[in-house]
């Protein structure tokens, strides 16, 4: 005899607990092997059903308790596995289950905090709605003041912006995609502006106006479901941080979900997701501007998955360096690839006491030996000169020769000192010497008229 029964709140906690590691603003769910593993997932920070262990900017770690109030949506995200097209069962809380399954958790100690999304069920006002009335329930009736982190769902109106902003400790609506034509591709009803950008502008502003309430904002890009390129994100990534003062924004790459219109459409390789990351550390903790942030992209608007930004970005300002570690402030000691806040930090304050004079002490105070040495200079280090810096680390040289063959034309490289070298020809002497430039190796063959490689110079 099978027996149905109705799932009750634990059921639903295990279930909707699960379903927001597809809507990942905290990167969580099981590793997986292979080459697209996710870059920040780890099954460690999800102890049990619904329960996130969090990492706090001051590295403590915080439990929170996250979930979706419905797994339900009408939207037609071509992305997402709880989209429209996804045949199966949906589930939802009711407003008091939801709030005393979060008490008796806060109550046990065995969570500290919420982080409470969801599906969109009506729209996006009424969705919205359903959450604001379940935070007020856990602060007003259980007098909960501790951290509580809220979806505005897209399209919510601005009272209802301004109901969560009084009531959440931080806000996040998730952008998805960086312009208008790309949320089009991927979701026909949503409207980039009006759902999203303008909701994100309402909570800014009420962060500003506001001693009370929440306390900024975040929000997440679905990286590559939209084919859209590295330099696109940034640039509104850098629109968002600046206009907007976000406190963090969080780049999860695709994943392809059974029975959506993307089910066959190849997964972002984790990589990607981590350069984003570095992008984004670059410009939010390092303050790098726009001008050298630029420098890290291709011709295609790409970061390099082989080389980390900051290194790409050296490499293509090579008359900055090297850099004297013991006279340099802390803005151009953190252009040093291998050099970060903390470290930056020591150096500074060990150079009061002495000068800075060997690799032992600064790999003491966490400088990555490896990735700074060709950059830095002091008493008893002698950088590389420019001719070895400017091998052809990067293929500039190969993509070069490939567009040549197929007479295609390339602007010149975006570095002065890498073009000069590179379009210059150069006379190639008996003595074994080039005149104008020194050749870079790898790449004479295709750019120097005079190289003895180059089979037009024997005819």
């Amino acid at each position: 005899m099978l027996i149905k029964r109705t799932p009750d709140r634990y059921d639903k906690l295990q279930i909707l607990g699960g379903m927001l590691a597809s809507d990942d603003i905290l990167t969580g769910g099981k590793v997986s092997s292979g080459p697209h593993r996710m870059a920040y997932s780890d099954p460690r920070k999800n102890p049990a059903p619904g329960i996130y262990k969090a990492s706090l900017p001051n590295g403590k770690k915080i439990n929170l308790m996250r979930v979706m109030f419905t797994d339900f949506c009408k939207m037609d995200c071509a992305y997402c596995p709880n989209s429209i097209y996804v045949p199966r069962k949906r589930y939802a809380f009711k407003r008091d289950e939801l709030a005393d399954t979060f008490m008796e958790l806060h109550g046990r100690l065995a969570v500290d905090g919420l982080f409470l999304s969801s599906g969109i069920a009506g729209d996006g006002s009424k969705t919205t709605q359903r959450l604001v009335e379940t935070v007020e329930i856990i602060r007003k009736k259980h007098g909960f003041k501790g951290y509580i982190h809220m979806k505005v769902m897209p399209g919510a109106s601005r009272e209802l912006v301004e109901k969560a902003h009084r009531l959440g400790s931080r806000l996040s609506v998730n952008i998805e995609t960086p312009e208008p034509d790309m949320m089009r591709r991927i979701s026909p009803h949503k409207d980039l502006q009006q759902d999203i950008l303008d909701p994100m502008a309402w909570i800014n502003d009420l962060t500003r106006e506001s001693s009370g309430g929440a306390v900024g904002q975040a929000t997440q890009f679905v990286v590559g479901a939209a084919d859209e390129s590295d330099r696109q994100i940034y640039r509104r990534v850098d629109q968002m941080y600046t206009d907007w003062n976000l406190k963090r924004v969080y780049y999860p790459p695709f994943r392809p979900a059974r029975h959506t219109p993307m089910e066959e459409k190849p997964p972002v390789p984790a990589g990607r997701e981590h350069r984003l990351y570095q992008m984004d550390w670059l410009r939010r903790v390092y303050r790098f501007g726009s001008d050298e942030i630029d420098l890290a992209f291709d011709h295609g608007g790409f970061l390099s998955l082989e080389q980390d930004p900051k290194t790409v970005i050296a490499m293509e300002n090579l008359d900055a360096f090297p850099i004297d570690l013991n006279t340099a402030g802390k803005d151009r000691l953190l252009r040093i690839p291998g050099i970060g806040p903390v470290s930056a930090g020591r150096i500074l304050e060990n150079r009061r006491n002495h000068t800075i004079d060997n690799w032992r002490d600064l790999q003491a105070m966490g400088v990555v030996r490896k990735r700074a040495w060709p950059y830095v200079v002091f008493p008893g280090q002698r950088p590389p000169s420019g001719k070895q810096l400017r091998l052809d680390l990067f293929g500039e040289a190969q993509d070069r020769r490939a567009a040549e063959a197929a007479a295609v034309s390339l602007p010149p490289p975006k570095s002065p000192a890498l073009s000069a070298v590179m379009e210059r020809p150069a006379a190639y002497q008996a003595s074994g010497s080039y005149t104008s430039h020194e050749c870079i190796p790898g790449s004479r063959g295709a750019m120097c008229a005079g190289c003895p490689v180059n089979p037009a110079a024997d005819a």
